[in-house]
Parts: C-alpha cells; sequence; structure tokens
C-alpha cells in the first residue's frame, strides 16, 4: 500500500482530482478538513479547549462547532489563533495516523491518498510515500474562488497571501497535477501516473 499526501493551494482543484483518484484505482481518501471537522464536533477530543479558549458559544445547539464565531476571535487574537491551532493539529494527525495504520492493517487499498493543505507545514513527508501538488494558475483560482464560494477578490488576495508558494511546493512535491488545461488533462495524467506504479 503507498501513501500519497495531496497538497495545493486554495482552489487548486484538490477535491476534483480525489474523485477521479477514487474513479481510477483501489484506494482510499482521508481529508484533513473533514477529520478536523469530526473532532472538533461537541464530545470530541477538542471539546474541552473548545470550550475553554471560546465560552459557550463555542458550539451551536446541533453539537457542531461554531465556525463564524471563533473564526471572528481568532482573526482578531493571535495569541488565541495560536493556541487554538496548536490544539488542532495534533488531535487531527494523531487521528490521520490511525486511519492510514487502519487502512494498512486491513490490507485491501492499493493507495491511501492524504488531503491537506498543510501538508508540508505539517510534516507529512515522513508519513507519505510521496507528496503530489494540485497547481492551477492564480488567475483560474480566483474565477473559481468567486464563482464556486463567493470570495471576494479582497478575500481571494489574503488567502493567497497567506499560503505556500509555487516553487515552495514544487520543491517538496515530487508530481504536480496541473488542473487549469482541462479535466482530460487532469484525468490523464492521473491515469497514466498510476499505470506507472502498476509497471513497478
Amino acid at each position: 500500500m503507498r501513501v500519497i499526501g495531496i497538497t495545493g493551494g486554495v482552489g487548486a482543484g484538490k477535491s476534483t482530482v480525489l474523485h477521479m483518484l477514487e474513479e481510477l484505482c483501489n484506494c482510499k481518501i482521508i481529508v484533513a478538513d473533514d477529520v478536523a471537522k469530526k473532532i472538533m464536533s461537541y464530545g470530541g477530543p477538542l471539546t474541552m479547549k473548545a470550550l475553554e479558549l471560546f465560552g459557550e458559544e463555542a458550539y451551536g445547539p446541533d453539537g457542531e462547532l461554531g465556525r463564524n464565531h471563533i473564526s471572528k476571535m481568532i482573526y482578531a487574537d493571535d495569541v488565541l489563533r495560536e493556541k487554538w491551532s496548536n490544539a488542532v493539529h495534533p488531535e487531527v494527525n494523531k487521528e490521520i495516523y490511525g486511519q492510514i495504520d487502519a487502512a494498512r492493517a486491513e490490507g485491501k487499498y492499493d493507495f491511501v491518498f492524504v488531503e491537506a493543505a498543510l501538508l508540508i507545514e505539517n510534516g507529512y513527508d515522513r508519513i507519505c510515500d510521496e507528496l503530489w501538488y494540485v497547481y492551477a494558475p492564480e488567475d483560474i483560482r480566483s474565477a473559481r474562488l468567486m464563482e464556486c464560494r463567493g470570495y471576494s477578490q479582497d478575500k481571494i488576495e489574503s488567502i493567497f497571501r497567506s499560503q505556500m508558494k509555487d516553487e515552495e511546493f514544487r520543491k517538496h512535491c515530487r508530481f504536480v497535477i496541473d488542473t487549469g488545461v482541462s479535466v482530460e488533462c487532469t484525468y490523464n495524467a492521473l491515469k497514466n501516473k498510476l499505470e506507472e506504479y502498476s509497471r513497478m
């Protein structure tokens, strides 16, 4: 079983790539955002820390994290943001490591793909056999974010400034998937890459 990390900037097309990989091979997909959402729910391992840092409004009546409330608080307070980040990342990592170990023990997958925007920053190169970079030019990413998420240009530029630059991604990743040409090109690039492993 090969463990491959999937990373890239916001709007690059990581979700599209994951859907294609599900179709193309026998794999398990682990999405860091989904893992984070699960462990942040009321009763999960981050409950006490969330209540400590953000008060009773940390959770809505449905038991889900009050993301709008928390976002406002952490973006106004760097110390608070760092405390929350320091609590979240180790728990997310622990859950992801556990899921990889469980997939390995099951012995039924050829690949496990771990998708995370902060894959490199969180040291996943140490647990993945290799990293893949999902790339699209910034103008295409901007257009996608405006159309699909309704983001303003100011918000998009702020996010781009905060994320790792293209050359850094390329330095750490063995394979680059360009989603900026066409869906067909992306699909064929993935298909060809996976066929390389079948010939090994």
